[in-house]
């Protein structure tokens, strides 16, 4: 079987976004609670019922306008479409919910929507978009630490390796998924991990027993034995599990443990109408009833499928091994009637469903390859426009925040500086006698002083504290303080090292002048950033009338 959900995905009900907290109405978010508490529901045979909790939350997302929600509802549809075996709209889903949550930076559902697409390829057939998809789910599960994830999409991408019998690929990335799932233990469920472990085995086993490693199969099906043993009060998947067990107890050539597990394989036989997650179970559930030869259930649950594949559109890949192995049991039956009218079926239906599956195909890898230009396309707006508004808000010279900066950031600054109830001050600082550097040593090397003050500003703030360039020798400083004094001991480190500062030749000393405006934190005035950068101007005016080389507090 595939490790495709996880039974407990908790995700958030309030979404930060760039420092913005998105809070939602009561309403919206018991609807998200609801879709997160019936998502067990898709595995069940009442799983469709489940679509209507999905499309409640799209009607809240397009109501709100919110990615966040957007990201959560085409998370949610996608595995619904995929447990309807709906692959094309599963894979559309997938897309369209990639974009809303990397736009919401919600990188687990990233991750986890690239191994839904993964199996969904798969089962249509499509093994290279397959594998790109597994291994992007297991990019972001690396970078981000989501190692349950990581542990399922390794899983299915030894899964791909073992159907195409490339065995040591397989064999690499189980070892690869036991590893993250045992990691996963320490922050999931323990039944999510159990049951990973469990259908990790499974399919580990399948693997070592197509390369005739009865012995370490064996181990692996004694592994999950013991896990149920010592977990009795934990659900686990009976079909997948035990279709495992009979497959191997048949290869150990002990029929009646076999035919035990087979029997119980059975009382779950309803969890198989999911071919997009137990594929490879029902493969082999099939392949047991054929080694025991009992062939008329062989027919049976055949005909079953087939009715199915043919009920739900499915893929030519999924239709034709149905088909196959009816028109194979047919021959062995010797029964010519049935033989002649299932190879004709398979044929007429051959263009019908190839080209359907074919037409899916490159549906789904259209959307993909547009999926990846729109965003290696937003990539480059997204840098672009970073360059541009680092430019515009920017001092060339200096690279230090411009006026347009201030105005962008100054209110807000001193509003929150309020409700939390810091002193915030602002700081004009002007390099004395500048005009006399420009005079002398050129302009060159006046910018080379606007340059080195700079430095000096950027190096001498706390953390908290924003410095720029007004323009010209004119700076400016905004500082957030518990207490002033930490403000003046910035203010004369400032000044000091404006003293320490030389021209080319080596002689001449700098100075500055600075006024300051404070608005403390037991004020109750509502003082504007305007108002507070008139009493800093007019702070600065007065020392520099009264001979500069000082600082002035207008508080």
């Amino acid at each position: 079987m595939f490790l495709l959900f996880s039974y407990y995905f908790l995700h958030k009900m309030r979404k930060e976004t760039n420092g913005i907290m998105e809070r939602f109405e009561p309403e919206i978010e018991a609807c998200v609670a609801e879709v997160k508490e019936r998502f067990p529901m898709i595995f069940t045979p009442l799983y469709r019922q489940f679509r209507r909790y999905c499309e409640k939350l799209f009607e809240y997302a397009a109501r709100e306008q919110s990615d966040y929600l957007f990201a959560l509802a085409y998370f949610y549809m996608m595995e619904y479409y995929a447990s309807d075996n709906d692959c094309v709209n599963a894979i559309s889903c997938g897309h369209e919910g990639i974009k809303y949550q990397l736009a919401t930076q919600e990188y687990e559902l990233v991750a986890r929507t690239y191994n839904v697409l993964g199996v969904c390829n798969f089962v249509m057939g499509n093994f290279t978009k397959a594998v790109d998809y597994y291994l992007s789910s297991i990019d972001y599960s690396k970078e981000y630490r989501f190692a349950q994830i990581h542990g399922m999409a390794a899983s299915n991408l030894a899964d791909l390796f073992r159907y195409n019998n490339v065995y040591e690929r397989a064999m690499f990335y189980y070892a690869e998924a036991e590893e993250y799932i045992i990691k996963s233990g320490e922050a999931e469920t323990k039944e999510t991990t159990f049951n990973n472990m469990n259908c990790m085995l499974c399919n580990k086993g399948y693997c070592l027993l197509n390369i005739g490693k009865i012995d370490e199969a064996t181990e692996c099906g004694e592994r999950i034995i013991d896990n149920i043993y010592k977990n009795p009060d934990i659900p686990y998947v009976q079909f997948g599990v035990h279709t495992f067990l009979a497959t191997l107890y048949l290869a150990r050539d002990e029929r009646s443990k076999a035919e035990f597990h087979l029997g119980m394989a059975q009382k779950d036989f309803h969890q198989s109408d999911n071919y997009t997650d137990y594929l490879d179970d029902i493969r082999a559930y099939i392949q047991v009833y054929m080694d025991l030869e009992q062939y008329d259930e062989v027919t049976r649950i055949l005909n079953y499928f087939i009715k199915k594949c043919e009920q739900d559109n499915a893929s030519f890949f999924i239709y034709s091994m149905f088909m196959e192995k009816r028109i194979r049991c047919a021959a062995i039956l010797k029964d010519q009637v049935g033989y002649l009218e299932y190879t004709k079926r398979f044929l007429e239906s051959y263009w019908e469903r190839g080209i359907y599956n074919l037409e899916a195909v490159v549906q789904a890898e259209s959307a993909h390859n547009e999926h990846k230009r729109i965003m290696h396309m937003q990539k480059e707006i997204t840098e672009q426009n970073e360059k541009l508004m680092i430019k515009s808000n920017h001092d060339a010279l200096t690279g230090l925040p411009n006026r347009a900066y201030w105005h962008s950031y100054a209110e807000d600054a001193l509003a929150k500086a309020i409700r939390n109830g810091t002193t915030f001050g602002v700081e004009i600082l002007d390099i004395d006698f500048f005009k006399s550097v420009n005079d002398t040593y050129g302009h060159q090397a006046g910018d080379e002083v606007l340059r080195s003050f700079g430095k000096i500003l950027r190096h001498s703030i706390g953390t908290d504290d924003i410095a720029g360039r007004f323009g010209g020798d004119e700076f400016f400083l905004f500082f957030k303080k518990k207490d002033i004094t930490d403000a003046l001991m910035s203010v004369e480190r400032v000044m000091e090292q404006t003293r320490a500062m030389r021209a080319p030749d080596g002689r001449q000393p700098f100075s500055c002048s600075v006024g300051i405006a404070i608005r403390r934190a037991t004020d109750d005035t509502m003082e504007s950033y305007d108002q507070l950068l008139a009493r800093a101007d007019r702070a600065l005016y007065d020392v520099k009338r009264s001979g500069k080389n000082n600082y002035k507090i207008d508080s």
